[in-house]
């Protein structure tokens, strides 16, 4: 049972008969986000769940009685995704587990965990949370350091939630304002805020990073240094690190992506803030793409399209046509 709003889908148990809401809500959390399993006290559970995409974040708002959900070992096996989420509670209370932590969350909390892990999360009364999944590499954590800032109450009092959750807060309601398209800019920078403050945090810590891990952090600063350069290749970053391809490439493998795949995406990220950045709207299309590094014209706009289901001028013209999102919302978490 599905309610759409422009750019939205909206799932609600209120639209299935009585005594299958518990089932029904399974089969939503799964849609919205990753295969788990919840647990409700009455086959009365009530539950509702906003998706947006945002490229290749999901921003969702869930509202929903006490209940719980588990991500399995049995679940991750059967589907593994490469995915981060960060919770921000709304309302209510929320227990996540995760690595052997447990972490108590009010509103305004923020915490960060690994669909590809198992955890569980259970609301411990009437609830809202507003989540967002997105790609693993997108927050530009080495494993070490992400290990270290997974299911930890980032408190909505003091840095860095203070500063974050407003953020996110915001991105939610402004894809009230116009298309998905036009709140990507925000969700940007948003996550860029994100992976450097959560980055601080780990290297606040006192353990020490692991070569592996360091090597690959000078990996993808030296890409992101030379995304321009077209002859950017994997070859190319493993010569310039003094290590074999072949080595590189186990090292993405065991962060989540391929290299290759890591320098497209980053170059297409890069493509996709220039498309309607206001400093350079008036440049071309090809022009934008030949400036990351993708020269061919008609190839950057079949992996831009691949990635973001838009070619890069209908993209453009669809963020140019939406009203400008944002302006004079009030932030409250209730």
């Amino acid at each position: 049972m599905v309610r759409t709003t422009p750019g939205s889908r909206v799932l609600s148990t209120r639209e299935v008969k009585r005594g299958e809401s518990v089932d029904y809500w399974r089969h939503v959390v799964s849609d919205a986000f990753v295969p788990l399993q919840p647990v409700a006290d009455s086959s009365e559970f009530e539950g509702e769940v906003r998706i947006d995409q945002l490229g290749t974040m999901v921003v969702s708002r869930v509202d929903a009685q006490r209940h719980e959900v588990h991500r399995t070992r049995a679940l991750i096996a059967r589907e593994e995704r490469g995915y981060y989420k960060l919770g921000l509670q709304l309302r209510g209370h929320a227990l996540l587990e995760q690595d052997g932590r447990e972490t108590d969350l009010g509103p305004g909390d923020l915490a960060l965990y690994d669909t590809d892990r198992p955890y569980r999360l259970a609301f411990r009364e009437p609830t809202a949370m507003a989540v967002f999944m997105f790609p693993r590499p997108r927050l530009r954590l080495s494993p070490a350091g992400a290990r270290l800032v997974l299911a930890r109450r980032l408190a909505g009092d003091a840095e860095p939630a203070s500063l974050l959750a407003p953020l996110f807060l915001r991105l939610v309601r402004g894809i009230d304002a116009g298309p998905p398209s036009a709140a990507m800019p925000l969700a940007d920078a948003v996550l860029d805020l994100l992976s450097a403050l959560l980055g601080e945090q780990a290297c606040d810590d006192t353990e020490p990073e692991p070569s592996q891990d360091a090597l690959l952090l000078r990996a993808k600063a030296f890409i992101d240094d030379n995304l321009g350069d077209p002859q950017l290749c994997p070859d190319a970053v493993a010569a310039a690190l003094h290590v074999s391809t072949r080595y590189l490439q186990k090292l993405f493998a065991a962060d989540g992506t391929g290299i290759a795949s890591w320098i497209r995406g980053r170059r297409l990220e890069q493509c996709r803030r220039d498309l309607v950045r206001p400093g350079t709207l008036g440049r071309p299309v090809s022009a934008v793409g030949a400036a990351w590094g993708l020269p061919d014209a008609a190839h950057f706009s079949r992996v831009f399209k691949a990635a973001y289901g838009f070619s890069p001028r209908e993209f453009r013209a669809r963020a140019l046509a939406a009203p400008a999102p944002y302006a004079n919302r009030q932030e409250q978490f209730a």
